[in-house]
């Protein structure tokens, strides 16, 4: 299976070549940082979301980032004393200046618990099950700092934030994971939201370690939503492994077309760098060999060209089945990187395999999968 999953990868990773050539030169994000009396901020982090991205504002409050290349890019700053500030970015040129002023932030008193908490350890338990996920990655991590997670219950809702970063470690990815939590709510219906601006460092390891994380970060890869969606971009999702079909719902149930969908009716060009991405709901499956056999039969699945009904409400029946239904707001902006201007929360509704895939699971979008070469003997 490994060698599969390797071999499947070769056509992104020929045509992504052309991207890190582009991702040489250097596309940066500067700026300016004040308080609301104009007035310099120094020390202030700045970084871009879900990046190993991050740098701190000079002594007259100027900053800059180097980005890999045009895209799309969520940058925030923040300060201790002062509400985050971010911003959505569409980089297109080489650079871009942003002037940004910080507003104080209301100081919140949350409630002091003397002596033990009965209660904190059963939400703590509830918060990291739903935030890091329970896959083989999310268990491997490890919150560093849990006690500055602030937990409120209300109408069999459990919600939490933090003031500052939440330091997780992936051991099973060898990253660290400056988390800033903005929002997270838990129902007894076991349904969970959350949103938060994310920076990964990478752990020091032996060369063992670093060969393990690499594996592991692959296998995280393959199949994932950033997986897609660069495949998306490059018109590639079937020879990258995606089988996707348009999906249909009426009255409690979903239909699908067998027939593989093809992305060039889904997907504008907007220029070199991003692509409009217009769809109403999809059924995606991650299965290279499937994959295969329907490029080989010319993208066609005649033997099963009835319209396929499932009852919404079932199981999934694979470990690697998901949809993505597109958000009422429209079309999506995507970029090479897999990235979304709008972001995923906002522009897609997702279900089965990717709504398991939580913290545990992320990658920084600077992560490429290695190259694949071939000598001749």
């Amino acid at each position: 299976m490994r060698s599969l999953l390797l071999s499947g990868l070769l056509s992104l990773s020929l045509l992504l070549s052309g991207m890190r050539a582009k991702s040489q030169s250097e596309y940066t994000i500067s700026g300016r940082v004040t308080n609301e009396k104009q007035k310099p901020i120094s020390g202030a982090i700045v970084f871009i979301d879900g990046s190993q991205i991050a740098t701190a504002t000079d002594n007259i409050g100027r900053f800059e980032v180097n980005a890999p290349g045009p895209g799309s890019y969520h940058l925030l700053v923040k300060m201790m004393g002062y509400a985050v500030v971010s911003k959505d970015v569409m980089l297109t040129g080489k650079s871009i200046n942003l002037d940004i002023s910080l507003t104080i932030k209301p100081i919140i008193l949350h409630e002091v618990n003397i002596g033990s908490d009965k209660n904190w350890a059963k939400n703590y338990a509830i918060f990291k099950k739903e935030f890091l996920g329970t896959t083989v990655n999310a268990r491997a991590c490890e919150i560093l700092n849990p006690e500055i997670i602030n937990f409120s219950t209300s109408k069999r809702m459990l919600y939490a934030d933090a003031d500052d970063f939440l330091m997780i470690e992936n051991k099973k990815l060898g990253y660290r994971i400056k988390y800033l939590l903005k929002t997270f709510e838990h129902s007894a219906l076991a349904r969970t939201s959350y949103s938060g601006d994310v920076i990964f460092e990478e752990l020091a390891g032996t060369e063992y370690q670093k060969q393990e994380w690499a594996k592991n970060r692959l296998e995280t890869y393959n199949g994932s939503m950033m997986h897609f969606l660069r495949a998306v971009f490059n018109n590639v999702t079937l020879n990258e492994g995606f089988v996707t079909n348009q999906m249909y719902q009426s009255n409690g149930k979903h239909y699908y077309n067998p027939n593989p969908i093809k992305f060039d009716t889904l997907v504008t060009a907007i220029n070199t760098s991003f692509v409009s991405f217009k769809f109403t709901g999809l059924r995606i499956v991650y299965d290279p060999v499937k994959a295969t056999a329907l490029m080989a039969s010319d993208h066609t699945a005649a033997a099963n060209s009835h319209i396929i009904m499932e009852d919404i409400s079932a199981p999934e029946k694979t470990a690697s089945e998901s949809e993505l239904i597109l958000s009422l707001k429209g079309g999506a902006v995507v970029d090479a990187a897999g990235r979304v201007f709008s972001g995923y929360l906002r522009s897609f509704l997702i279900r089965g395999a990717w709504t398991y895939k939580r913290v545990g699971d992320q990658l920084p979008f600077e992560y490429q999968p290695p190259v694949i070469t071939f000598t001749k003997p």
